[in-house]
């Protein structure tokens, strides 16, 4: 089962910023709907951490970030921007997301979910025709829609527990790396004695 993680700023900046550095300028521009450089990915990071907006993220055994979800909400539409790593496409990571997104937005009373991307981002089209969005295309550019059905009670115990999971988690991560951290200072602070009996 894949565990889908809610992101932070400025707790998880490195790794979004070690995720953008891993796409290929063609991914950036299909993610963005423009070419972009990476000093402008930084500007985005920076807008987004003022902004305080929601996303999720799935990580490797590693703690890599191979897939990510960001939000745009309007008053009752979520739309949603979604990057996956070359090497982890095809496994169902981006549907995921883009389903959890669905709870997300379904939970908060909103009625559509909405993706807008390049008509030649293939792949992201591919994946709105699975969840039958409607979509429309003007000038390059397509918009997906989906109108959402209301939020069950499973769908409200499940983003319940989903957010605890994922505290949970992030909670533990900080332990452990806060923890190594410590024990790597300890080491390097530690001043070998001399054998007294050389």
């Amino acid at each position: 089962m894949t565990t889908i993680n809610r992101l932070s700023l400025p707790r998880d900046r490195f790794a979004l910023e070690t995720h953008f550095a891993a796409l290929a300028t063609e991914d950036l521009r299909n993610r963005f709907c423009h070419s972009i450089k990476p000093e402008a990915v930084t500007k985005y990071l920076d807008q987004w951490s003022a902004a305080d907006i929601l996303s999720y993220g799935i990580f490797d055994p590693d703690r890599g970030l191979i897939a990510v979800s960001q939000f745009a909400q309007s008053a009752d539409e979520l739309e949603v921007g979604i990057s996956v790593l070359p090497a982890y496409r095809r496994k169902g990571l981006a549907l995921s997301l883009l389903c959890r997104c669905a709870r997300y937005a379904r939970t908060r009373g909103l009625k559509a979910l909405i993706i807008h991307c390049l008509t030649d981002n293939v792949p992201m089209l591919s994946l709105a025709r699975r969840i039958d969005m409607t979509i429309e295309t003007s000038n390059g550019e397509s918009d997906g829609h989906l109108t959402l059905r209301a939020a069950t009670a499973i769908d409200f115990w499940s983003e319940i527990a989903d957010d605890q999971d994922s505290l949970a988690k992030s909670i533990a991560d900080s332990v452990v790396k806060s923890w190594q951290l410590a024990e790597k200072t300890a080491l390097e602070t530690v001043t070998p004695t001399k054998d007294s009996g050389t």
